[in-house]
């Protein structure tokens, strides 16, 4: 509405309802209220008059002394009047007496009606990003959370407005999703606008609506054989399964499916589903390729079909596939029956494997263990690769240690010996074992082929070299391993999965191109959490959570840990218990940080190649530091340096940054900096030096802003010349909480234990009356 006033040529009155009162305006400055019907009549005379345009906004919602002269007058005045107004079901079902009044705009012929559907992705993020920026000061969100916005809100603009406002509650405007559908309170605003929208539909559509919600993003040729025709024309007026984040796809918002199922138990879907899985398997009979999650629908509610029936062949087609997705899935546990009726028809290596994956999800690591030895021998290529995927990952999860892990995938070039692709290939899952952060990587990295074919093997040797150059600290040889693919595959178009995470993995060690890597992440995190593709939700929550932690958002960081649907295998737990604590630690939340610290001291000291145990150490260290114990961290930092020289050379600003926070002089930190700067080409490791000059002399009035109030408070009163116990005594604080403030200060500020607040700010005024 505000477009169509801004570019209309001549005078616009427009009307709207505030607070109660309804009111005109025209121009910047021009306002009349409406009370009643001289008012409204002396406005659309004024109108007429000058030539203008009359347009209301929402003039379902406008109070009756006004509604209806406006209307009434309308009829008989030579006037150009815009209008926007609920859906005609909505209006009627809220009051039937305001619908007849407003029946002959809509049904009148000679008035020109425009049904608004919902907002393509393009516009959902104009709306949200002005809305961002107008009403809560933040910028542009990234595209990943314009994505999952869109997906949540379904394109409707009153569902964006509110979605927005519930993250800048919540502050959740950086995180992948404004809200979590199925785990966040729903405020009752949204809920009410939800039970709108939903109002017009009886309880067998709605049970529909439901149940295409599983199918995720439909592609739009299944959608009218999938919906019957009556309820698909209502839900398509209603707004409910058109918009989708896909091109070509529609989708369901999972808000609305959320409502749904709180509404109706479960049990009541079962015959609706079934019809659908029966349309789809009708589908799949000619020809038509289903998507995972329509034949995941169709395994699971198809049912007990008659002997020699159409149906048969196609669902016996896809109950392998089935049972693969299901295994990787959020429910791994509903994979048991779907693999069970494929093995009772004899052996299959598809649901052998995903019998050994589901064990994996449920933590059943010596089940799967034991499986993996009755693993059938793979014949063709794609189930090569495909038992390639559950060797590595069950090596992995077993903890079986790097180098036993190694020779048990060396082991299978045995599968074809003369094929030199295939000996590459394992040695390259071999290789993967030697990357820094070892088998919780290789583990979820080697995803289960699909039909898209494997990109050349120079390119994974590439990828490879240039993880495992970037973990020495060689950046610039990884940088140059990667240009050529980033040339040709940018990380939008980058179609492996396996590659893609080299390359951001590579990255992040080197510290390079972090928002683009953090971009492309996120989009790919939310296409797998749709797809409920839980394994590589796994891995790319903890990259997504590694780059927040590098950019300074712990809050962040903790939402993308929450993504998964279920906890990780051990061989990961550990790297998000390492996130975790030093999220925690960001935070100040000591407790938390103390348990997630004594998970990780579990560990066997020897995992992913040695290198964990220096990242333990650097947490460790940070720990001490927020504790108070400067020389135990300073201590344990120095110890830790030489390690990660040798071991994760990215862990070095970090260790830098604790010796400075723990008090060890600058001009001794800057030194060894620069020799550890002269070794490793490491952006972070730039980045620190060229603050140390900062660090050395803090410009005050400029940084105090880093500082909480009470922070100010407190660096206010030191500055005075107040001891920590007259402080104390003025502020109704402990000594040690004092202690702590000034602590908190100096590190944000980058002062050693030993400088005096008096003397960086000399000659400025005091914190307090700035």
């Amino acid at each position: 509405m505000t477009a169509i006033v801004r570019a209309q040529p001549r005078p616009s009155f427009v009307i709207e309802s505030r607070a109660g009162a309804v009111s005109a305006r025209s121009g910047a400055s021009e306002h009349r209220l409406l009370a009643g019907v001289d008012d409204v009549e002396g406005l659309i005379a004024d109108a007429v008059g000058r030539g203008g345009v009359i347009v209301v906004d929402d003039i379902d919602l406008l109070p009756d002394a006004v509604a209806r002269p406006l209307v009434e007058a309308l009829g008989d005045a030579d006037a150009v009047f815009i209008a926007a107004l609920a859906p005609r079901h909505e209006v009627a079902r809220r009051s039937p007496q305001r619908w007849d009044l407003l029946r002959p705009l809509v049904e009148d012929a000679d008035r020109l009606t425009v049904a608004v559907a919902p907002l393509a992705l393009a516009e959902t993020t104009a709306l949200a990003n002005d809305r961002r920026a107008s009403r809560h000061g933040v910028g542009p969100a990234d595209a990943a959370w314009m994505m999952a916005l869109h997906h949540l809100s379904g394109g409707s603009p009153a569902l964006i407005a509110e979605l927005v406002d519930v993250a800048a509650d919540r502050g959740r405007m950086h995180a992948v999703c404004p809200i979590e559908p199925f785990a966040d309170a729903l405020p009752g605003a949204l809920v009410d606008s939800l039970s709108r929208l939903l109002a017009p539909f009886d309880a067998r559509e709605r049970r529909l609506l439901g149940a295409v919600f599983e199918l995720g993003a439909i592609p739009l040729s299944h959608v009218a054989s999938v919906v019957p025709s009556d309820v698909l024309a209502r839900l398509h007026d209603g707004n409910l399964v058109v918009a989708s984040v896909e091109v070509g796809a529609a989708a369901v918002s999972p808000l609305i499916a959320r409502v749904i199922r709180e509404s109706a138990p479960s049990g009541e879907h079962l015959e609706e589903r079934r019809g659908i899985a029966h349309r789809l398997l009708a589908l799949s009979r000619q020809g038509v390729a289903l998507t995972p999650l329509e034949e995941v629908f169709c395994a699971r509610f198809a049912g007990t079909l008659d002997a020699g029936g159409p149906l048969v062949e196609p669902l016996t087609a896809l109950l392998p596939r089935a049972a693969l997705s299901l295994a990787r899935s959020g429910t791994p546990r509903d994979a048991l029956a779907v693999i069970s009726r494929v093995l009772d028809d004899g052996p299959d290596l598809r649901a052998s494997a995903a019998l050994v994956l589901a064990r994996i999800a449920l933590e059943e690591y010596a089940e799967a263990e034991r499986l993996l030895d009755w693993l059938p021998l793979p014949v063709t290529a794609a189930e090569r690769e495909l038992a390639l995927h559950v060797f590595v990952r069950t090596v992995c999860a077993t903890h079986a240690g790097a180098g036993v892990a190694r020779r048990r995938i060396r082991d299978l070039v045995r599968w074809a010996p003369d094929d030199q692709q295939w000996r590459i290939r394992v040695a390259h899952a071999a290789a993967m074992l030697s990357l820094p952060n070892g088998a919780s990587f290789s583990g979820r990295v080697l995803t289960a082929p699909t039909e898209a074919t494997r990109p050349d093997s120079s390119a994974m040797s590439d990828a490879l070299r240039a993880a495992l150059a970037a973990s020495r600290g060689d950046a610039a040889r990884a940088r140059a391993l990667l240009r050529e693919r980033q040339q040709t595959h940018g990380w939008d178009v980058e179609s492996d999965l396996t590659l893609f995470l080299l390359h951001a993995y590579t990255m992040v060690m080197v510290g390079d191109d972090l928002e683009v890597v953090e971009s492309a992440t996120r989009r790919r995190l939310l296409s797998a959490r749709w797809g409920d593709r839980q394994d590589e939700v796994a891995v790319l929550a903890l990259l997504d959570a590694s780059i927040q932690l590098q950019r300074r958002r712990p809050d962040v960081a903790f939402t993308s840990l929450q993504t998964p649907r279920i906890a990780p295998p051990e061989s990961l737990r550990v790297w998000y218990d390492a996130v975790r604590a030093i999220a925690f630690i960001a935070r100040a939340d000591l407790v938390h940080a103390a348990e997630a610290l004594n998970r990780i001291d579990l560990t066997a000291a020897d995992g992913a190649r040695g290198s964990f145990g220096v990242l333990r150490e650097t947490v460790r260290a940070r720990f001490e530091i927020a504790s108070g114990r400067f020389e135990a961290a300073a201590a344990r930092a120095d110890r830790a340096i030489g390690e990660a020289e040798r071991r994760m050379p990215m862990l070095l600003p970090a260790l830098l940054r604790v010796l400075v926070a723990a008090g060890v002089a600058l001009p001794q930190v800057r030194a060894r900096a620069e020799v550890l700067a002269a070794r490793f080409d490491l952006a972070p490791l730039d980045v620190f030096l060229a603050e140390i000059p900062t660090t050395a002399r803090v410009d005050m009035p400029r940084a105090v802003e880093q500082l909480t109030s009470r922070e100010r408070e407190v660096v206010d009163l030191a500055v005075s010349g107040a001891s920590n116990a007259q402080i104390a005594r003025r502020l109704g604080l402990s000594v040690r909480t004092v202690e702590s403030h000034l602590h908190h200060a100096r590190t944000r500020l980058g002062m050693s234990r030993h400088e005096r607040f008096a003397h960086l700010v000399e000659g400025a005024r005091p914190l307090a009356r700035r």
